[in-house]
């Protein structure tokens, strides 16, 4: 019951690894994508909200636009608490969002997955499923029953 409790474990930690891995990349990938491809619109703030916890807290912006030939969007992004305390609920916004899909956008300068973010979670998600790949794929040595000499695989 052990063996199969941890290639189950170790499956687990291959599948929720890789996956995330391959949302990573796709996020970041789509960003850039929209930095060098993306279009411009003027954008209208439309709330600020501050998310506050015990250890960390989050400046968020809800701000719409109109993309080009199409119709009113209106978004949250999480922002750097200098944009946050700069902006009023009325202020105009850059913002920039992607040609195919106007859904993914953000205030110009911000909202963008850094390259040194995608690559520390891909260590530690790599980590991850490695580790659960050892436990679905190693080789299991029986225990021996007490009182006799360990066994040996050889």
């Amino acid at each position: 019951m052990a063996l199969f409790a941890a290639r189950v474990l170790g499956a687990t930690f291959v599948v929720l690894g890789a996956s995330m891995l391959v949302l990573t990349w796709g996020s970041y990938r789509r960003d850039m994508g929209i930095l060098r491809e993306g279009l411009h619109a003027q954008g209208t703030v439309v709330k600020k909200e501050f998310l506050s916890a015990p250890d960390d807290s989050d400046y968020v912006l809800v701000y719409a636009f109109t993309p080009e030939g199409g119709t009113r969007q209106e978004h949250r992004r999480h922002i750097s608490s200098e944009l946050w305390k700069r902006l009023r609920p009325g202020d105009r916004v850059q913002v920039r969002y992607g040609l195919s899909d106007p859904r993914r956008s953000f205030p110009e300068g911000q909202g963008v997955t850094s390259l040194g973010l995608a690559l520390f979670f891909s260590v530690i998600l790599g980590l991850l499923t490695l580790l659960g790949l050892v436990a679905l794929l190693g080789k299991v040595v029986p225990e021996s029953p007490p009182g006799l000499p360990p066994s040996h695989p050889w």
